[in-house]
């Protein structure tokens, strides 16, 4: 046994070279790595559970949904009127405001008549002498013939006579027509609507002079009560209306870019050729538009509805998302996890959007906080806590 004197060097010597304390140190190293491993192991701080992501859902829900074509429409009216003089004259009135709804028959403009009247008057005279003259002459015809019947007057004589009244008779006729054009003239002094319908500005004022037929348009007035809308289809959608329109009348929806409403309509048109430049086909629907909301000119989006699916499945669109692998949502499963789902989607309704495969009707699905959501990932459900605040706010 080696004595320990820690003052003399020797003696580290003599305990270094002993084989039995060097495998003694050696056993010692190794209990203690596995004691600092093992230690490290079991009293290794573990990291805490993922914090609950806070998201809003919505409900699948199934219902009957039309099955359309999408496309866009421009609205035009199916009257459309360039209202011009039929006399040369001078605008004397002007009866309307520039927007006004205005009736068939109403008074929109007055030419001045003086010259019209004038020349009324001068052809009526002129009837009046006409008819004076074709009285004489034929008084004249009926005493000579007493006289012919006697050889008291030449046959060539009493065929004169004949002559002039049949000359004045077709005088008389001449003036008839001549004081119903004039009539005419005069009527058309007084411009009034054609249709009803909302007039646009007027383009000449009161005082200035048009010429008949060849003048300008002195305002524009428009048929809005029923609107045309026009629109194309894809070529390729073609079979598929042709196929609908045999069993009924085609329906369609429009919605105007600015708002939330919707406009009932029927299919009334479709050309009888495809654009080849386009691979589109021309169409034309009739929109009531009593209460006059739609306009013409104005830009819509169409939809040609071709049948119903019964008891679809929808889903909120907010909630469908788009990856590499196509459309996905994510569900609010029971576990209060979120259970991602690959879904095939359908046409859009409203706010909703048909899923034919991926989700079922009652299932829950995230639509708000899905950014940097996993599968598996623990999420709260906000839902009801976002409305109540959002009614209060209200309040």
């Amino acid at each position: 046994m080696i004595r320990f004197d820690y003052k003399n060097p020797d003696t580290y010597k003599k305990l270094i070279g002993d084989k039995g304390f060097q495998k003694r140190l050696i056993a010692l190293a190794l209990v203690l790595a596995i004691f600092f491993i093992i230690k490290g192991i079991v009293f290794q701080p573990r990291p805490a559970p993922a914090p609950k992501r806070p998201v809003q859902t919505g409900l699948v829900i199934q219902k009957d949904v039309p099955v359309y074509v999408e496309s866009f429409a421009t609205l035009s009216p199916l009257l459309d009127v360039d209202i011009r003089s039929q006399v040369t004259g001078k605008i004397k009135e002007m009866h309307f405001q520039n927007g006004d709804y205005v009736k068939q028959g109403d008074e929109l403009f007055t030419i001045d008549p003086s010259e019209y009247e004038a020349q009324l008057a001068k052809v009526r005279a002129c009837l009046e002498q006409s008819e004076a003259d074709l009285k004489l002459k034929t008084d004249t015809l009926e005493r000579n013939k007493k006289l012919l019947e006697k050889d008291l007057i030449s046959k060539q004589g009493f065929e004169a006579l004949q002559t002039q009244a049949l000359s004045a008779r077709g005088q008389v006729d001449l003036d008839k027509a001549s004081l119903e054009l004039a009539a005419i003239n005069l009527g058309y002094c007084h411009i009034v609507s054609p249709i009803n319908g909302v007039t646009a500005k007027n383009q000449l004022d009161p005082g200035n002079i048009v010429t008949a037929d060849n003048g300008p348009v002195l305002v524009n007035i428009k048929d809005i009560d029923r609107l045309y809308a026009d629109f194309t289809l894809p070529e390729r959608d073609l079979l598929r209306v042709r196929e609908s329109m045999t069993r009924s009348a085609l329906k369609v929806e429009i919605m105007p870019e600015a708002g939330d409403s919707t406009f009932a309509g029927e299919l009334v048109f479709i050309n009888n050729t495809v654009d080849n430049a386009t691979g589109t086909i021309y169409a034309r629907a009739l929109v009531d538009n009593k209460e006059r909301r739609l306009w013409p000119g104005q830009f819509t989006t169409i939809r040609l509805i071709l049948s119903v699916s019964k008891a679809a499945v929808l889903a909120p669109s907010s909630a469908v998302k788009i990856g590499q692998k196509g459309h996905y949502l994510f569900v609010f499963d029971d576990s209060n996890k979120a259970d991602l789902r690959l879904v095939k989607t359908g046409l859009r309704q409203g706010d909703y959007i048909v899923i034919e495969e991926g989700v079922n009707s009652g299932e829950k699905v995230i639509v708000s906080g899905t950014l940097g959501l996993y599968p598996g990932a623990p999420v709260i459900d906000l839902t009801e806590t976002v409305k109540d605040e959002g009614e209060k706010g209200r309040e």
